[in-house]
């Protein structure tokens, strides 16, 4: 039996974000990257108030919105603050699906956003913020655009309209239908998975005992620093994974992403895995409710720009 008990704590909202194209709008063709950086730029601009002030130099870096969301700092009086100076960030950018990069004026195009556990107390600052994105413009030329619709995902997994002044229904693992299943279960991979083993890009199916713990461990991580539980290690270390579980069939192929990094001034890779992988094994429903979660959380890293996306098809 899997015992992780701080995935009841983990709660998240996504709210769904239609734009309309006021320009000509040239994006790319992984959006992730472009939204990211215009939300950004546009909330910190929003909130910030000491703008010439490194966010690592700010005394305000633990309390500022901007900084909860895009820096995630941990505090210096953490005991693992040495190992883990950032925590997962509490926000995943989604770029709604679909391969068109060049919108013409009229045009509708957004993304999803999931915030998780604390960050949600600022839903209401950030529907500010998309209201301002369009000013500043996006993609190539900068093109601007309008908000049109803002819609929040509900417990029966149905996008309705998101009310400005009333807070929205969080969604948690006792909220959610967690599927049933025997000893088979599907994963569609469908944005690149990035997992590290010993340091080099995981380029084939992971095994399940390899997928389930590093999931495991960012949920954790998110459920302490964004959710108020415990520290999760102990829990963690006691995980009993399934060595029965095997890769049954594998699907999988390396999907090569790259954007590039204004703050870095460079090209950066997000190669990562797309495909199915289908697992087989005794114990396998026990992992379901850690599997549903992540499938609304991703997992790996480069999250927050959406990678790491998968589905879960049952048989």
């Amino acid at each position: 039996m899997v015992n992780l008990s701080f995935i009841e704590s983990i709660t998240f909202v996504r709210v769904r974000i239609i734009f309309e194209a006021l320009e000509p709008i040239v994006l790319p063709v992984y959006k992730g990257s472009a939204f990211r950086g215009c939300f950004g730029e546009t909330f910190r601009n929003e909130v910030c108030t000491h703008r010439r002030v490194l966010c690592e130099n700010c005394r305000e870096r633990f309390e500022c919105p901007f900084s909860l969301l895009f820096n995630s700092y941990v505090q210096e009086e953490h005991p693992h603050q040495r190992k883990y100076s950032k925590s997962p960030h509490p926000y995943i950018i989604d770029p709604l699906p679909g391969d068109k990069t060049e919108f013409a004026i009229g045009d509708t195009f957004g993304f999803d956003l999931t915030l998780i556990g604390r960050v949600i107390d600022h839903l209401p600052l950030l529907t500010r913020t998309f209201d301002r994105m369009g000013d500043r413009g996006i993609g190539k030329g900068r093109g601007r655009f309008r908000p049109v619709d803002l819609q929040v995902l509900s417990s029966d997994l149905e996008y309705i309209p998101l009310h400005r002044y009333a807070p929205p229904q969080r969604l948690g693992i006792s909220s959610i239908d967690v599927k049933q299943i025997e000893n088979l279960v599907v994963l569609q991979l469908d944005n690149p998975l990035r997992l590290r083993e010993n340091g080099d890009l995981l380029r084939t199916a992971p095994e399940f005992l390899f997928f389930a713990g590093r999931l495991a461990y960012r949920l954790g991580l998110i459920a302490h620093f964004h959710c108020g539980t415990p520290w999760p290690e102990p829990e963690l270390l006691a995980l009993d994974l399934p060595k029965s579980v095997r890769i049954k069939e594998s699907k999988v192929q390396i999907a090569d992403w790259r954007r590039y990094s204004g703050t870095q001034d460079t090209k950066m890779n997000f190669d990562g895995l797309t495909g199915q992988i289908t697992y087989e094994g005794e114990g396998l429903n026990d992992w379901m409710p850690l599997l549903t979660l992540g499938s609304f959380l991703h997992a790996g890293s480069t999250a927050t720009f959406g990678l790491g996306k998968y589905s879960i098809i049952s048989k």
